[in-house]
């Protein structure tokens, strides 16, 4: 709910960012206090964990001294970065906006919407709809026309997106967007997933829809760690998952590679979906 935010009040950027700042601390409090409890691992990726915790308490921290400094702010401003993440910019200090858990914004979002517009006139539930960004609205990229090959939209840092021709060219290129966001949503959540000492067993990657929670479930492991998040491009395009997981792999190991995601051609192996 940030696009809407651009010609807000000062009051209400501050309200909002201050509910954002509210909620990341008592989100990464709970992820501190779950991660305390969780004696399921061998000592290597207690070790990782450890060094987690160590990060992330450091990281709340910074959360609240953010949280006091919006309170004597000048100026408090709110939009989207490039890959649709929120910044609050508090006077002259960008604060990205990260949740421990990706899926943790999208639990949140309602709630967030909830209290902001019981504070602050959204004008209607369609006004209140709009304060969200399309998906993928702020992936930069453009069509790739070679002779020879097939059309491609595609981004800036190289994922590309093949289609057997131009027709809806509008229509093509928002699929793209949408597949793009899903990735970079799914990248994030894994790079967390690693981050917390939990292992990534590339062939045994599955995504599969969850009715009970209405979102996707990502399944990491042979022990069942999982994720879920809302990944509908993702699930319903043509996506080449070998080409995929090979992006994700590098992006996880903190390397930059080109890939083409979706082919002309259909789908292709990777990783499977129930």
């Amino acid at each position: 709910m940030v696009g809407g935010l651009a010609d807000a009040t000062p009051a209400a950027r501050l309200d909002f960012a201050v509910l954002v700042v509210d909620a990341l601390i008592g989100a990464y409090e709970a992820e501190l206090e779950r991660a305390l409890q969780d004696r399921r691992r061998g000592p290597d990726a207690q070790r990782r964990l450890a060094s987690w915790r160590q990060a992330t308490a450091g990281y709340v921290q910074e959360l609240r001294a953010a949280q006091a400094a919006l309170y004597v702010a000048r100026r408090v401003d709110v939009h989207l970065d490039r890959y649709d993440r929120i910044v609050l910019q508090i006077d002259d200090r960008p604060l990205w906006v990260a949740w421990p858990r990706v899926d943790a914004w999208v639990l949140v979002e309602p709630l967030l919407a909830m209290e902001f517009c019981r504070r602050h006139p959204c004008g209607s539930a369609e006004r209140a709809a709009s304060l969200r960004a399309p998906p993928g609205s702020s992936v930069t990229g453009s069509w790739a026309l070679v002779q020879g090959q097939p059309p491609a939209w595609a981004t800036v840092d190289g994922l590309r997106c093949e289609f057997s021709d131009l027709s809806d060219r509008p229509g093509k290129e928002a699929l793209c967007r949408a597949v793009v966001a899903d990735l970079q949503q799914l990248a994030s959540a894994l790079r967390a997933t690693v981050a917390r000492g939990e292992v990534i067993q590339w062939e045994r990657l599955t995504l599969q829809s969850d009715a009970a929670s209405a979102r996707h479930r990502i399944t990491v492991n042979d022990e069942g760690d999982h994720l879920l998040l809302l990944l509908p491009a993702l699930a319903a395009a043509p996506v080449d998952w070998a080409e995929t997981g090979r992006w994700l792999r590098r992006q996880i190991a903190g390397r930059v590679v080109d890939a083409t995601v979706v082919r002309a051609s259909g789908p292709h192996g990777g990783a499977r979906r129930r």
